[in-house]
């Protein structure tokens, strides 16, 4: 009986190592060949030069696109048939835009965003046409999702996105929410509770809060620090910034510009 119990382990292996082989698994040329299928049925060859070679069953990405979603979406269509993407892709955008412009619209799509809420605060720079984020989002799928509505402004050539994402344990959450109310129940910031983009925001991980934000005055930093510290978190990094009037003018003139 055991015998026979050792000789179907030992056929079960020999089998798996049968499928295993390149007679049975997919060559490098096999999968080359099937993301260039892709690539073109997508209509890449109209849009972009992208040269694709496979090794060892992982794939890389060289040449151009003409846009920062064309290159997500080639990685994308690559990652069907491969175990990994190394994603070498330039973009050359058609008409190249000022960094100045291009974070504009990055943080218009960021920032404005109806499901960017209390608990997210994403600091966005652009240098020569890559974005760089900093902060952190409420959920994994917001990281995700702000860079996907970031491929559709125009001339980005790349997104570096060093988003961190909130504490999900149920005491991290609860102290969340308890500094949130704490700070927002108090006199000098009530005006703002309950609206979806508050002055300061709130960000904890393994029972460590940290504030961010930009408020008006320096005792209004100073005050929610006070109320952070004033629960049972192990600790408060206080990074909020107090606006000086100059940014207050710029933003007022903005907002008498899009009204």
């Amino acid at each position: 009986m055991q015998a026979g119990i050792g000789r179907s382990a030992a056929g079960l292996v020999c089998l798996a190592a049968l499928l295993a082989s390149p007679a049975f698994a997919a060559s490098d040329a096999d999968l080359q060949h099937r993301i260039e299928v892709r690539l073109a049925k997508a209509g890449f060859e109209q849009r972009a030069d992208i040269q694709v070679g496979v090794e060892s069953g992982v794939a890389r990405l060289t040449g151009i696109t003409l846009t920062y979603a064309d290159l997500r979406a080639a990685e994308r269509l690559a990652r069907k048939d491969v175990k990994s993407v190394v994603n070498l892709l330039r973009v050359v955008p058609e008409e190249p835009r000022s960094d100045k412009a291009i974070r504009a619209d990055a943080e218009r799509a960021v920032l404005r965003w109806e499901r960017y809420g209390p608990f997210d605060a994403v600091g966005i720079e652009v240098e020569e046409g890559v974005v760089q984020l900093s902060g952190w989002v409420e959920t994994p799928s917001k990281r995700d999702e702000i860079e996907e509505r970031l491929a559709r402004v125009d001339a980005i050539r790349d997104v570096h996105n060093d988003l961190r994402v909130q504490g999900f344990s149920q005491g991290d959450v609860s102290l969340r929410l308890e500094i949130h109310g704490k700070i927002y129940a108090d006199p000098l910031f009530v005006r703002w509770a309950g609206l979806p983009d508050p002055p300061v925001r709130v960000f904890v991980e393994r029972g460590r809060a940290t504030l961010a934000g930009t408020v008006g005055s320096d005792m209004e930093r100073i005050v929610a620090g006070m109320l952070a510290r004033g629960t049972l978190a192990f600790a408060v990094t206080n990074q909020v910034k107090v606006e000086d009037e100059d940014t207050r003018k710029e933003d007022r003139k903005k907002d008498t510009t899009e009204s």
